[in-house]
């Protein structure tokens, strides 16, 4: 028996010192990334000729015993250990767990009193460590809880930090945010409302309210909770349908709501319009609702703002109204209204802007007479008639009286030319429109154009007679008359009174030969607004005159013509024989009585002339003349 015992103590004795064995323990195995460990070798194998450990399955066998591992996820560790006869080794699979540590996610909510809520929703971590900020104890939450309420003792900023903290590991994210405690609830801020759709059953009112995301909000309409939303910390709109906003009138409050069970309400004065119009005879009749003037604070109405077609189109500072004519209308133009009411609230202006109504107007009431008719001869055969009209309602016809003769025109322009004429008197004419709603003005007065004539020609003098400018309102200034070039051009204005009606034009002589006129009326300079009348066209005959003598050495030493008007000449001096003694194509070059450098003696002398005037009219003449010593 002692001899077996002895064998099997040999026994073990002999595997234990001559075959390896491999154990190892690390000294953390859950942590936050990057997470450092450290390896302890419990082999029992003695004098082990390598020792080596493998962390992960990216990197091989290592000696050291300490690792860093800087991703999160799950590691196995295997370790080996050699000795001369033999080898052991050993893995612990998903051994170390390495974990992210982001910064957990927490909600602050305000609540009046200087408390502070603050809310976990994070599920990374098992618990969460609360630091105030204030000096107060740490406090821990675990996951899932409530949110968890803090009071402080000033409106201070502070800043609150949540750290996570894994169990087993205790470690995690921080995160941080500074908040500035408040004594009280903000007032909720109603910018305006508006009824979008007017009706019995299917109207509408949309709200628009500034909202604090630490805060929600309850509806009260007419003084009866209608809903309760979460603030977003943006301007919202918040519509109220299914009401009858034709009959009745709403008004709003808003109450806000603390975390901590705390409220506070908006006053409601903040009420709806609804607009109805009713289309009279030139007349859109505008109807709303009696503001509730009740819980509005003092003098804070401002007005009433009448907008037509999208513009601001009346102002109302009776916050009583709710009446208004709109006279200023045109048959079968069509019109938007909306009226809005103005004031100031604690926190800014309020507006609240009724449906919009659209209705077709009617008249009955005759269109205006045209205006500013002026007429003005406008070619040699045409007169261009001109006035203003309303664009609205639309013109279907205009009606022309000329000289008693009516002609009707269906091109609605606002001018029209009188063509195809014998301009040989004065045409006056007045004119009448039908717009689209079958309404005829009455006739403009009476406008004619001057007619320009000459009643009388002397050579280098020319009568000019005009007839009076006629003109509904009799505003024009003066008359010019203008003489005129081959192109139209005036290079003389002679200006004259509203009397005159005649001038005499002693100049003529020494102008041109074809002397054009016109009649110029100054109506409105301003707006280069003139009338003109016809032109006129005198051709004035050329003259030619041939002394019957000269005397070369007296006054008149040279026999030349006198003339006007004239374009081309020639003249040859013959004596009684019929020989040549001068030839001239000037008629400003006359013969000084010499042939060939003598003097040629007393007596009679013939010449004869060939001659053009300015029009291209050619004549001949010939006479005798006495050469005198």
């Amino acid at each position: 028996m002692k001899f077996f015992f002895a064998f099997i103590v040999y026994f073990f004795t002999f595997i234990s010192y001559n075959f390896a064995q491999a154990c190892f323990t690390a000294d953390k195995v859950r942590g936050c990334v990057p997470l450092t460990i450290n390896v302890s070798n419990c082999s029992p194998t003695p004098n082990p000729t390598l020792i080596a450990y493998k962390y992960s399955e990216t990197e091989g066998f290592v000696p050291r015993t300490t690792h860093t591992y800087t991703a999160p996820g799950l590691y196995s560790i295997t370790q080996i250990v050699q000795i001369a006869t033999s080898g052991d080794s050993v893995r612990r699979t998903n051994y170390i767990q390495v974990l992210p540590s982001p910064p957990p996610i927490f909600q602050i909510k305000y609540c009046s009193a200087r408390q502070i809520s603050v809310f976990i929703p994070d599920n990374t971590y098992e618990q969460y460590e609360i630091n105030w900020g204030d000096g107060s104890p740490l406090q821990i939450v675990i996951r899932g809880a409530a949110a968890v309420l803090h009071s402080y003792l000033t409106n201070a900023p502070v800043s609150i930090s949540v750290t996570g903290k894994y169990v087993p590991g205790n470690c995690g994210g921080v995160n941080a945010q500074i908040v500035n405690p408040i004594n009280d609830l903000p007032l909720p801020y109603i910018k305006s409302l508006s009824t979008s759709i007017r009706g019995l059953t299917n109207g509408k009112i949309d709200m628009v309210l500034v909202t604090d995301a630490n805060f929600r909000y309850e509806f009260l309409v007419n003084n009866i909770s209608e809903s309760t939303i979460n603030g977003t910390g943006a301007i919202i709109t918040k519509s109220f349908e299914n009401l009858n906003t034709t009959n009745l009138t709403y008004c709003f409050a808003v109450k806000v709501k603390d975390n901590c069970g705390n409220e506070l309400t908006s006053g409601n004065y903040f009420c709806n319009l609804n607009l109805k119009i009713t289309v009279l005879d030139n007349n859109n009749k505008l109807e709303w609702n009696v503001y509730p003037t009740a819980n509005i604070p003092a003098n804070t109405f401002q007005q009433y703002v009448i907008y037509r077609n999208g513009q601001a189109f009346k102002l109302i500072n009776n916050i009583n109204t709710q009446l208004f004519d709109d006279t200023e209308v045109v048959c079968l133009a069509n019109y938007c209204y909306a009226v809005a009411i103005e004031f100031l609230s604690p926190l800014g202006t309020f507006t609240s802007q009724s449906n919009q109504s659209c209705v077709q107007a009617f008249s009955t009431i005759p269109p205006l007479i045209p205006a500013t008719f002026n007429t003005t001869v406008f070619t040699d055969r045409s007169i261009k008639i001109f006035w203003n009209v309303p664009t609205q309602p639309p013109i279907t016809q205009f009606e022309v009286v000329k000289n008693g003769q009516s002609i009707i025109y269906n091109n609605v322009s606002q001018n029209l030319l009188d063509s195809d004429l014998k301009i040989t008197q004065q045409f006056c004419y007045n004119i009448r429109y039908t717009n689209a709603c079958n309404q005829t003005s009455a006739f403009s007065g009476l406008s004619c154009p001057v007619y320009l004539s000459t009643s009388g020609y002397q050579q280098g003098s020319i009568r000019l007679n005009w007839t009076a400018y006629i003109h509904p309102d009799n505003n024009y200034q003066g008359y010019i008359l203008e003489k005129l070039d081959e192109t139209g051009t005036p290079y003389d204005q002679i200006p004259f009174n509203l009397l005159a009606t005649s001038y005499l034009d002693d100049d003529a002589l020494v102008d041109r030969q074809v002397m054009r006129y016109r009649i110029k009326v100054i109506i409105d300079p301003a707006n280069t607004i003139f009338s003109y009348s016809n032109m006129i066209e005198v051709k004035q005959k050329f003259t030619l005159f041939f002394p019957n003598a000269f005397v070369p050495n007296g006054v008149n030493h040279t026999f030349l013509p006198k003339g006007l008007f004239i374009k081309r000449f020639k003249m040859v001096i013959y004596d009684r024989l019929g020989e040549v003694l001068f030839t001239s194509q000037n008629i400003e070059q006359g013969w000084d009585g010499k042939y060939k450098g003598t003097e040629a003696n007393n007596g009679t002398y013939i010449y004869v002339a060939e001659a053009e005037d300015n029009l291209g009219e050619r004549f001949e003449t010939q006479g005798t003349f006495v050469l005198i010593r």
